[in-house]
């Protein structure tokens, strides 16, 4: 081969490897339109060879690029300077791919940049392990650094078969720093024996013997006493098998302080035996398996002789559904249960007990505490009574008299029927007031409410609107009965003798309910409306709202 010869086979070879190139090349001229691409640019971006001559790079963009990128990297080349950065581009089907990107500028005989050469390595994939692994390494140093559990790293040495094992800390996480006294810098490559003397060093050897000749996990309590105190332990140790050799190469320590727990476990008889509460532990079959002394001094049950028992036994049969249906709904995934039923004590009563039960465990023994709200359901029940009873005449008050008139409005607009509405009120009752006082006053509201009720059906209700206003609610019951009972109503209290032989009478508005209007500023206000005419007539009448 001639010197002649020797330039054009070096073009042949380059073009060959450009070519053959597992890396995307392509040329641009200086206003960046694609003039050449190599195979490895097609396969890479999906775009054809026909697709990508003429066209500008921008074809590539994925949108993810900041514009100072592109700024910083047209000034570096047009400088005539060399880029390279990595960047985030746009396949032709529109998946994105990581690429480290190498521009070279070609100078022209001006002196300027006229053509650029890049180079594209698709490196996705190697981000991907990359940031995949780098999340790894910092889940793992957030759970090893900043778990509750002391957890150590141990290497395992042993320099042949019949060589002695030798274990050697690596490592410890900052709760065990903290809870043993030790740090890192302190243990690390040192033996047991070395960080805990030869007695204490040696009961610690054999445990992690133990993991290293099952090749399995171990679980064990143990006592020890560190700078930091004397502590107690459950420990779980994690072999760590290299797969190559098949032997144990590392140990991963777990540790759990226990001391609390130890303590508590040997006070918690105590507290079983002086609460005040009810305590009790339930088998699966809801069976006394245990109770405290409590039941003794509140139910008058000693707690052997509820052991066995059925807790049904013991519960009033009006919630011994409510009870069961509690009961069955605590498990493993809802290991809390609250309810209230009524308890027998031994005098043949019932006490209201309020209960909490929890089934931690898979065997489906049930831990029960109750507490004793007998009183309670009675101040609960003279609450009620206070907030919907009127308390000088004991019939309903307004709010509940509402309640009531909205219930009967809504059972007609669903069902249909009748509803009317009576008001009425005391005539003259200023004048008894001033003649007679007040006390007698409040005989007088008394002795009227007491003449109505006679006369109400059961299904009636009997509201204290005010003052001396009363409000009658008539389920079922249309204008011309209301007004019939209206007129009953009269009499009876015209006939009747109040307080002080005092004649009393009333004056009544009486309204039927339209469905369409509102009951109270509707049926309300008309038989109020009413009740004002049959005072304006004379009063002890009866007036039919309009």
């Amino acid at each position: 081969m001639s010197l002649a010869d020797k330039p054009q086979l070096d073009l042949e070879v380059f073009l060959a490897a450009i070519e053959s190139a597992r890396h995307a090349i392509f040329v641009t001229n200086s206003e960046g339109l694609i003039e050449y691409v190599n195979p490895a640019f097609v396969r890479i971006t999906g775009y054809s060879e026909h697709e990508a001559l003429g066209a500008k790079t921008s074809l590539l963009r994925s949108g993810l690029m900041s514009v100072e990128y592109y700024q910083d990297l047209w000034r570096e080349v047009l400088a005539g300077n060399s880029w390279s950065e990595s960047i985030t581009n746009r396949r032709k089907d529109g998946e994105l791919y990581e690429a480290w990107q190498i521009i070279s500028p070609i100078m022209g005989e001006t002196g300027q940049p006229h053509k650029f050469v890049v180079i594209q390595e698709d490196v996705t994939e190697r981000v991907k392990t990359e940031r995949a692994l780098a999340e790894l390494t910092q889940e793992y140093d957030l759970v090893f650094t900043n778990t509750q559990d002391a957890i150590f790293l141990l290497s395992v040495d042993q320099e042949s078969t019949e060589a002695e094992v030798v274990f050697r800390f690596l490592r410890l996480n900052t709760t065990h720093e903290e809870l043993t006294g030790f740090t890192t810098r302190q243990v690390r490559g040192k033996t047991p024996v070395e960080v805990l003397g030869e007695e204490l060093g040696a009961v610690v050897c054999s445990n992690y013997r133990r993991c290293y000749d099952s090749r399995q996990m171990v679980i064990y309590d143990e006592v020890l006493d560190l700078p930091a105190g004397r502590r107690t332990w459950r420990t779980r140790l994690s072999p760590v098998l290299d797969a190559a050799a098949g032997r144990v190469v590392q140990i991963i320590g777990t540790a759990r302080d226990i001391t609390l727990e130890q303590q508590l476990k040997s006070e918690q008889q105590l507290f079983f035996e002086v609460s005040p509460d009810l305590f009790a532990i339930l088998t699966p079959d809801r069976r006394f398996h245990q109770a405290s002394p409590a039941w003794a001094p509140l139910m008058g049950w000693e707690p052997s002789s509820l052991i066995g028992r059925p807790l049904s036994e013991y519960v009033h049969p009006d919630d011994i559904d409510s009870t069961v249906d509690a009961l069955s709904g605590v498990n493993e995934s809802s290991p809390l249960g609250v309810f209230e039923a009524r308890l027998l004590t031994r005098k043949g009563e019932y006490r209201w007990t309020s209960w909490n039960v929890k089934c931690p465990r898979t065997d489906g023994i049930m831990y029960a505490v109750a507490r004793d709200v007998e009183e309670n359901k009675r101040l609960q029940a003279q609450l009620i009574r206070m907030s919907t009873v009127d308390q000088l005449t004991g019939v309903s008050n307004r709010g509940q008299g509402t309640i009531d008139l909205h219930r009967e409005a809504e059972r007609v607009q669903r069902h249909g029927g009748k509803l009317s509405l009576i008001m009425c009120d005391i005539d003259h009752f200023k004048q008894i007031n001033d003649n007679y006082g007040h006390a007698v006053g409040d005989e007088a509201l008394r002795h009227t409410c007491g003449v109505i009720e006679k006369q109400l059906r059961a299904t009636d209700f009997l509201a204290r609107w005010g003052g001396e206003e009363f409000v009658v609610i008539l389920p079922d019951t249309d204008a011309d009965g209301a007004v019939v009972f209206a007129e009953r109503l009269r009499e009876a209290v015209e006939t009747s003798r109040g307080p002080n032989d005092i004649a009393l009478t009333l004056s009544f508005g009486v309204a039927e309910y339209d469905p369409e209007e509102d009951p109270e500023k509707g049926l309300l206000s008309r038989a109020d409306r009413a009740l004002y005419e049959a005072k304006e007539a004379g009063r002890n009448r009866v007036c039919v709202a309009s």
